[in-house]
């Protein structure tokens, strides 16, 4: 599949959505053109499909699952490529019929998680890839078991696709440099419990960098198969000088892009047990 019709499949899908739009309260507003969202991350959908297709090219690919689905760009791309395809996300999204109409309509499978229960309704090996885009820096607790978790339900040599900020990327270390936290303003803990703000999941309680990312996957059971860097804005034209430099810049060192990508395969089912804390996690003492 080429690079153009991974793109007019993504515009097409994105294109559904120009009457449509769902905020975290679950309200529908109606719009004359695309929602703004899914127009400004078109590029991490194109690539995430990109590489589930040439992952797909390599390996036996048939059944396909989205953690942190939400719209659900993704999940219709994969199931139109003919992929068996379930999106999954909290009770919060998933559970409205607005959200289950959009899925059923494409013949995807809904699934309802809370990921801080690191149990999910999934069997052993079922899935061929599990991608989870944008997710793991929104977790406040130990991400591991979940990990494990994950690792339950991928198939022999399936795939885990992570994809999410760089810890490490250039603007973080300004900031530091000037003595600004890189963290998530305080103003958005005050969001997430205001009453009048729709904020559900609070900001990015945790980036991390490649090598921790590598560092926890092959603990687990992975292989890396692929780490590469990306910029939010680096498939536009540069307009001007400044915008060549900056790309010439980021060629030369990628590990300072603001965001990373991960295709690891589950090589073995993880060993590791956890033991779980009340301060961790309640109600499990093991996992």
């Amino acid at each position: 599949m080429q690079e153009r019709e991974i793109e007019d499949l993504v515009d097409s899908v994105i294109d559904e959505f120009r009457h449509f739009d769902l905020d975290p309260t679950g309200a529908k507003q109606e719009h004359a053109a695309d929602p703004a969202y899914l127009r400004a991350h078109r590029h991490e959908y194109v690539r995430t499909v990109r590489d589930l297709v040439e992952f797909a090219a390599r390996h036996p690919v048939r059944s396909v699952l989205e953690i942190g689905a939400f719209f659900g760009v993704v999940c219709i791309c994969a199931a139109k490529l003919g992929f068996y395809t379930v999106a999954a996300d909290i009770p919060e999204y998933m559970s409205l019929k607005e959200q289950q109409d959009r899925f059923g309509n494409h013949g995807i499978e809904v699934a309802e998680v809370r990921l801080e229960d690191y149990v999910m309704p999934f069997e052993d090996e079922r899935f061929d890839a599990v991608i989870m885009c944008e997710v793991l820096e929104h977790l406040n607790f130990n991400p591991l078991p979940l990990i494990k978790e994950i690792n339950r339900i991928g198939a022999p040599n399936s795939l885990f696709y992570l994809s999410l900020p760089n810890l490490a990327k250039l603007g973080n270390r300004m900031k530091l440099v000037r003595g600004v936290s890189n963290l998530t303003p305080i103003q958005d803990y005050f969001n997430q419990l205001d009453p009048t703000k729709i904020e559900i999941a609070n900001g990015h309680w945790r980036e991390y960098t490649a090598a921790e990312i590598r560092e926890m996957l092959e603990r687990l059971g992975y292989e890396i198969e692929s780490q590469y860097y990306f910029s939010l804005g680096e498939t536009q034209p540069p307009v001007n000088l400044r915008k060549r430099l900056s790309q010439r810049f980021y060629r030369t060192f990628p590990a300072l892009k603001e965001n990373q990508t991960t295709l690891a395969v589950r090589r073995r089912r993880s060993d590791v047990v956890f033991h779980l804390p009340d301060t961790v996690h309640r109600g499990l003492d093991r996992i």
